[in-house]
């Protein structure tokens, strides 16, 4: 098994601090305390705080703090975290991929059931921009909730996960199946990136590097989780494994040695984005390493 960067640990604590401060526990909406309140802030909570690599959020640091200044990206990681928490709760519904397991444990709707789950998703994606405009002066606030916005929608997780869906039992091109993914995965990461540089006033060339070096780090993401279905385990994973058997996937269509060489590949690519900042990129590198060979 590749264990995490340890670099990766205080960001780690960082980012669920700010992640529980931002989702507090729910009190009683009542004074004396009954009825009981419905439990959509602890199914978000659920999620939200589940152990996790927060691999985006810690992108988002790593980026401002490459562009000179991360002492604003902390909200950022915070919005494109509880983005991607969202997007697991509806990715795991019985509508979906019908998932039994994620991050170790039972998937929302199996605790809370599927209503509660999809108020809980809207709930996450809300509160990530609402965390945005709460935390940023409008001009940054308005750039920072356009670029998750589009991150989000019908040129990004929506229509990726849509075609994602309807592609079960379907044959894919590869071009195709590179699409579907830089939507449904890549997308994300790239905002990542993008969110942490503008957090820093990182210039157009800072951005425009980082942008790439995300794009082809989260592609690669997904190859990776692609492959842990076919040779990972619950443990490694924290989710169910052998799930994806009707889905053309990038081990179907390349073999387990084709898949991890194009993650390799991609990582490589990667991390050739980051040659104008030098040394200074070392975590950043050093996060492609960890996503070619990972095995959690």
């Amino acid at each position: 098994m590749s264990p995490l960067p340890a670099f990766f640990t205080p960001y780690q604590h960082t980012i669920t601090r700010a992640l529980d401060a931002m989702v507090p526990a729910a009190a009683s909406p009542f004074p004396d305390g009954a009825p009981p309140a419905v439990p959509v802030s602890a199914a978000m909570r659920y999620t939200l705080l589940a152990p996790s690599k927060r691999v985006r959020a810690v992108v988002v640091l790593l980026a401002a703090e490459l562009c000179g200044d991360d002492s604003r990206a902390v909200a950022a990681a915070c919005a494109v975290e509880a983005i991607h928490a969202s997007s697991l709760i509806l990715d795991d519904l019985p509508s979906m991929d019908d998932a039994p397991l994620r991050r170790g444990q039972a998937t929302v709707h199996t605790v809370y059931g599927e209503a509660v789950a999809i108020l809980a998703a809207f709930g996450l994606l809300n509160e990530a921009y609402g965390h945005l405009s709460r935390s940023y002066e409008g001009p940054l606030a308005a750039r920072l909730t356009s670029l998750y916005a589009d991150a989000v929608g019908l040129d990004g997780l929506v229509s990726g996960q849509a075609e994602d869906v309807l592609a079960t039992d379907g044959v894919l091109s590869f071009e195709t199946l590179e699409r579907i993914h830089r939507r449904k995965t890549g997308v994300l990461f790239s905002a990542a990136a993008t969110a942490g540089a503008l957090t820093a006033g990182g210039s157009p060339a800072d951005v425009g590097a980082l942008t790439a070096y995300a794009k082809n780090l989260g592609l690669a993401f997904q190859v990776v989780d692609d492959l842990l279905d076919v040779i990972g385990t619950p443990d490694e994973t924290g989710k169910a494994v052998r799930h994806d058997a009707r889905k053309t996937t990038f081990v179907s269509f390349s073999g387990v040695e084709g898949a991890r060489e194009l993650a390799h590949e991609l990582c490589h690519t990667a991390k050739l984005a980051l040659t104008p900042f030098g040394q200074r990129a070392s975590r950043l590198a050093e996060l492609a390493d960890f996503v070619a060979s990972r095995r959690l």
